[in-house]
């Protein structure tokens, strides 16, 4: 055991004297020479002094720095890791692929660490003559954003306390790219693959720094590697946090369960659908907040679901509804044609009875329904409250909305709605065998939510929508007209099966 962590401190103390983290050390040094006299520059501009955490943030949270030298450093240090260790005895000593990424997971920890002790040590020399205090500088109170310790005061108590958590959410984050990296090349096992998506993962992190606007915060990748970027992105500490370690569970997971006989890669080409579906989602509701006007999560919850009405529509609310219910409702009508064309002849075999399959199978997609809804109200939810909207339970757009009747609308409406395209896409189905017409006469149904096409809200499209909410037309009316349409389509449908009268 002596000998094993005495061979690694020595091949740790041979990296660290290479010349390249000399050359590592002294980029970083005339760059933050560069940061030091803007710093001075704005406190003497400021008339407010500053002391060594305002330098030390600085060195350690540039943007420029971490994003255009830092990370694509550790990015050429993890790929050069992985494919160079990747050698079949070595597969064979360690015994699996987990064992091997974890290997190669403590060889970018060492060189992480290395970087990260001759950034500190560049630092330190570059403190030399700064004024000492035991806190936040009064150039740092300042309500302004000339510098990270501006941002992070307002959320954190000690800058040192900054400084550690701005180290855990960088290195967590580098982690997890080095671990998705290690997993990619597992399960391809091809090098120009791997180098792409380092590329890929270094250039989109410059462009969503520069281009995404601030209420696409959740895609900036800049606001997972650098802690004042992300506190003033998400308005609270732990929004960036949640996200990285949600991501870094996942990627564990994945690590864990990468064996020689996984099939994840194989299920996620399979789920290949509802992964790019659950991203379409994450888009939709995080476009349709309003920050300007609501003042509340419930605000927000309206305006994330709230489709179009007689009175009010909108291209943008448009698109969102159908990504959000019609896509579920796509994914429910190949999970039916899948049921007809593969195996639900021998379930009809099984259940001696058409009735009693469907039965059978609209009781599961019932479930999946409600399971549905109530996973998409608590992720808006959750989306709302990374924007820091208030708890109070109350609808600042509308005093005279209460909270039941969104709940209501939501959730009853929403209900009674959704299983009316499912009645509506099995009847086409079950009569035309045909996805293309599934597809057409949910694009029909659609039209009647443009306004002047549903004035008595007859047709069973789009009622549930938020915006009625907000309109002089009554919820439990609408109620009642989706009920009468579901109840209609069971009916149709037990009609159909009675007239073909299957025998079994």
């Amino acid at each position: 055991m002596t000998r094993i962590l005495g061979s690694k401190w020595k091949d740790f103390g041979d990296e660290l004297f290479t010349f390249k983290w000399v050359i590592f050390g002294v980029i970083i040094y005339i760059y933050g020479l560069r940061g030091k006299e803007q710093l001075y520059y704005f406190s003497v501009h400021t008339e407010l002094s500053l002391n060594k955490w305002d330098l030390l943030h600085h060195f350690f949270s540039d943007v420029y720095l971490i994003l255009y030298f830092i990370l694509p450093v550790l990015l050429y240090r993890s790929i050069s890791i992985i494919i160079s260790d990747f050698d079949y005895t070595v597969l064979i000593r360690l015994g699996s692929y987990r064992s091997w990424v974890y290997e190669t997971l403590n060889k970018f920890v060492q060189s992480l660490s290395i970087a990260t002790m001759v950034w500190g040590a560049v630092s330190g020399v570059l403190l030399i003559g700064a004024p000492s205090f035991a806190g936040w500088s009064p150039f740092s109170k300042l309500d302004a954003s000339l510098s990270e310790t501006q941002i992070l005061q307002k959320f954190i108590d000690t800058p040192f306390l900054a400084l550690l958590l701005h180290f855990s959410l960088l290195i967590l984050s580098l982690i997890c790219i080095h671990l998705i990296l290690a997993i990619i090349y597992v399960k391809l096992q091809k090098k120009g693959i791997v180098v792409f998506t380092a590329v890929f993962i270094w250039v989109y992190s410059g462009v969503s720094f520069k281009l995404l606007p601030s209420h696409a915060s959740l895609f900036n990748l800049c606001n997972y590697l650098i802690l004042h970027s992300g506190v003033a992105q998400f308005g609270n500490i732990w929004g960036p946090f949640a996200i990285v370690i949600g991501l870094a569970t996942l990627v564990v997971w994945s690590v864990n369960r990468i064996d020689l006989n996984t099939k994840i890669f194989s299920k996620l080409r399979y789920n290949g659908g509802y992964i790019i579906f659950f991203a379409l989602i994450v888009i939709a509701l995080w476009s349709g907040m309003r920050e300007k006007l609501g003042k509340t999560i419930w605000d927000q919850f309206i305006f994330m679901f709230i489709g179009v009405s007689n009175q009010t529509f909108s291209l943008k609310s448009f698109l969102c509804y159908w990504v959000i219910y019609f896509g579920f409702i796509y994914l429910i009508q190949l999970y039916l044609q899948r049921e007809l064309s593969e195996i639900g002849y021998y379930k009809l075999l099984r259940y001696q009875s058409i009735s009693r399959w469907f039965w059978g199978w609209y009781h599961k997609i019932m479930l999946y329904i409600g399971f549905y809804l109530l996973i998409l109200a608590l992720f808006a939810l959750f989306i709302s409250s990374l924007k820091r909207f208030s708890f109070d339970f109350y609808i600042s757009i509308d005093s005279s909305v209460a909270l039941f009747e969104v709940f209501y609308h939501f959730f009853v409406n929403g209900y009674l709605q959704v299983s009316f395209y499912v009645l509506f896409v099995f009847i086409i189905s079950w009569l035309s065998k045909e996805t293309f017409y599934s597809l057409l006469v949910i694009c029909i149904l659609s039209i009647f939510m443009f306004p002047g096409l549903n004035n008595w809200l007859i047709v069973p499209s789009g009622l549930n929508s938020m915006a009625y909410i907000l309109t002089d037309y009554s919820i439990y009316r609408i109620s009642m007209v989706l009920s009468l349409w579901d109840v209609l389509g069971i009916v149709f449908l037990l009609y159909i099966f009675h007239k073909q009268d299957i025998d079994f």
